[in-house]
């Protein structure tokens, strides 16, 4: 019996001992879980006030001047390569290295205003339209060749080569123009720029400017 008894009292101990043990453990989770929280509420209500200051310094106005400037450089540019398809019209500068070059980077700078503007306007991408005709147009010329004008200029022909398929097509050009300026290819190419302007040009700053 005074074993039984003594068995009965150690386990009542040791269930004591444990309970208290799991009352003290479940105070400390409490107690850190508290103070785990309240510094979590500080990080987030310091990470959304950031956030806010952030947004409020991008305003409606600020994101409108944005994209006036995107579209301002691209009708810049347009303009620029319009000035050299001209040129190219009015004289021979197939065999140039210095026009090819210039003609090139308008091009590639054509190319990233393109992009760009299909970013911003990507909810409205009718608005870009006339300005991916013009672009797809002058680059898959000639339609028969293998290399066409796009191809080559976005190589950078003139900077370090020029090849004489460009060569040709540029005097093609030329010659068309020289023949036959009222129905002429590059006539056709300013036409699609200047509707790509017009299409661009709504509330813009310049969009009086003369054009080149």
């Amino acid at each position: 019996m005074g074993d039984y008894r003594s068995e009965r009292v150690d386990r009542h101990r040791d269930e004591g001992l444990y309970t208290d043990q799991i009352e003290k453990d479940r105070k400390e989770r409490e107690e850190f879980s508290e103070q785990e929280s309240e510094e979590t509420k500080i990080l987030f209500a310091t990470f959304f006030n950031q956030l806010k200051t952030f947004f409020g310094l991008i305003s409606p106005s600020k994101k409108f001047a944005g994209k006036a400037i995107d579209k301002q450089e691209a009708v810049d540019h347009l303009r620029e390569f319009k000035r050299l398809l001209k040129a190219l019209g009015t004289t021979n500068l197939s065999n140039s290295s210095e026009y090819a070059t210039d003609l090139s980077d308008a091009w590639c700078k054509l190319i990233d205003d393109f992009d760009n503007i299909e970013i911003i306007e990507r909810k409205t991408l009718s608005e870009v339209s006339q300005f991916r005709e013009t672009m797809d147009t002058i680059k898959n010329y000639p339609l028969e060749s293998e290399h066409r004008l796009g191809y080559y200029l976005l190589e950078h022909a003139g900077k370090d080569w020029l090849p004489f398929p460009f060569i040709e097509i540029l005097e093609a050009l030329h010659t068309e123009h020289q023949s036959n300026t009222k129905k002429s290819t590059l006539t056709k190419w300013v036409s699609l720029i200047d509707q790509t302007i017009e299409k661009l040009t709504p509330n813009l700053l310049f969009r009086n400017a003369p054009p080149s």
